[in-house]
């Protein structure tokens, strides 16, 4: 290849390498899309109002907040008055029968479902037409014959954790 040709390779690649490396600026594998005026948010404890569940499932429900915002945004936790605040509680925290077959005369749960609730009031004291009060509800199933109580904390960890994606798209990621 001569010279001249390459050249001209350079000149018609060039604009081509631009536009695919310009357009590599705009995605975040976060989803984050907080306005640079948003560094802070302050997380208040999720009270479990329900009574049930493990004796640590405010603190679990909380640390996943705290945890989630720290790695997938650019905000700082306070302690209170945050540009963004989230607080809330827990509302249920329910173990119910799911895909009812019928064996014989007897009606079964072919699986049991827990359902995680927690209604989330957010508020964004920059932008305050974004802030909501909301529930926001999970559930995941089990097999059949699986007592509540042996979910095992890392199983209910998870679920909390689906949650808290769920709250963090609605929050910063405005999906």
């Amino acid at each position: 290849m001569t010279l001249k040709n390459s050249n001209k390779v350079w000149l018609l690649a060039l604009p081509l390498l631009l536009i695919l490396c310009g357009g590599c600026g705009i995605y975040s594998f976060s989803g984050s899309t907080l306005p640079p005026d948003v560094q802070t948010i302050s997380i208040q404890n999720f009270e479990n109002s329900t009574g049930e569940g493990p004796a640590n499932l405010t603190q679990l429900v909380t640390n996943n907040f705290k945890i989630f915002y720290q790695r997938n945004s650019n905000l700082n936790i306070v302690q209170r008055d945050g540009d963004l605040q989230l607080e809330g509680q827990i509302v249920s925290f329910t173990y119910t029968p799911a895909a009812i077959q019928r064996e014989g005369v007897n009606d079964i749960a072919g699986l049991n479902r827990l359902t995680l609730g927690i209604q989330v009031r957010f508020t964004n004291a920059k932008n305050p037409e974004k802030s909501f009060d909301r529930l926001f509800s999970i559930s995941q199933d089990f097999q059949q014959g699986r007592d509540v109580t042996q979910i095992s904390p890392s199983e209910i960890d998870a679920l909390t954790e689906r949650l808290v994606v769920d709250v963090f798209n609605k929050t910063v990621a405005d999906w």
